[in-house]
């Protein structure tokens, strides 16, 4: 569940970003690191015993 508030929180805060710096190429380029990063987060764990 931590996993998935953590997701919703990178896609809103990335929508954040493109709307408040429409014209801006380096929010753009955050927000997809942004988005991309909470993506990551619901990769599974290729060690879960580690």
């Amino acid at each position: 569940m931590k996993r998935f508030l953590a997701l919703c929180l990178a896609a809103w805060s990335a929508a954040a970003l493109l709307y408040f710096g429409r014209h801006s190429a380096a929010l753009i380029a955050l927000s997809g690191v942004i988005a991309l990063a909470g993506f990551d987060l619901l990769r599974p764990d290729s060690n879960p015993g580690a």
